[in-house]
């Protein structure tokens, strides 16, 4: 089994690196990347362990790119995570959520909500702060159930304390990829777009700035949703991919090994990675 997009606590996930690759491999994984969010920082310690027990790991990152409307995020896959212009780019990217966790703190404190960041870091350890660490403290505070009502209320996309940050924009993030030997695939594509009529052709914009697949199976959608995901990525030629976007406790209800798929499929993207 194969599951290209996953995170440690090197961003936003409860496992460290090294845990992470154990789970995949008692998951029944054979191949696996590590995509945390616009980070790096563990990569040596997921490959060295995936090596040691066997599992091909995998190189990866999970980038927020610049878009008008929705969302949209890329999975850099098979890159050289040392290269230093991509270095740099993952530091500038890192200062950008740096900068925007104190607006948010801030927006959260004009609201009469007194976080303090020494709070909401309590979640995150030493690495880096995400709005989930933010939903973690909410949570701890009572004033939210769960992760989902912590981002419609506060957190998400235009939500009360939501404050935007940093972002290299789509084909700068697929040239960054790029430029140091990986690959670009569109992680969980209807967070763009939901209506798939209006997806597919900024999916073929994509495409023509240099991606090569898209998430097809993924662990929020449906049978009906991956065939017309497939159908897409097949008129296109693009690759369809497979990922968790497991996190661990912050979405308990994603689990590692869950998403099999064909050999066919895997193949193909092995043929991408190796």
């Amino acid at each position: 089994m194969i599951d290209l997009h996953t995170h440690s606590t090197a961003s936003d996930g409860s496992l460290t690196p090294s845990e992470l690759a154990r789970a995949g491999k008692a998951a029944g994984l054979d191949v696996m990347a590590l995509t945390d969010h616009d980070c790096a920082k563990g990569l040596d310690e997921f490959l060295a362990e995936a090596q040691r027990l066997g599992l091909r790991g995998v190189p990866g990152i999970e980038l927020s790119a610049e878009v008008p409307n929705g969302q949209l995020h890329l999975v850099g896959l098979g890159f050289d995570h040392h290269d230093p212009a991509l270095q740099s780019a993952f530091e500038q990217m890192l200062g950008g959520r740096d900068a925007r966790n104190h607006l948010m703190l801030k927006a959260f404190q004009e609201n009469g909500i007194d976080l303090t960041m020494d709070e909401v870091a309590r979640y995150a350890g030493d690495e880096l702060i995400s709005r989930v660490h933010f939903a973690q403290a909410l949570i701890a505070r009572g004033l939210v159930k769960d992760l989902a009502e912590a981002f419609e209320r506060f957190l998400g996309k235009g939500a009360l304390c939501y404050r935007d940050r940093f972002r290299y924009s789509p084909e700068e993030c697929i040239r960054l990829i790029q430029s140091a030997g990986g690959i670009v695939i569109m992680a969980h594509p209807l967070s763009l777009e939901r209506d798939l009529q209006a997806l597919e052709p900024k999916i073929a914009a994509l495409k023509d700035a240099g991606l090569v697949g898209m998430e097809c199976f993924y662990s929020t959608y449906d049978t009906e949703t991956t065939v017309a995901l497939l159908r897409i990525a097949n008129r296109l030629k693009l690759v369809p991919s497979v990922g968790s976007d497991f996190h661990g406790t912050p979405k308990p209800s994603i689990f590692l090994g869950q998403l099999p798929v064909s050999e066919a499929v895997k193949q193909r993207l092995c043929e991408y990675l190796f």
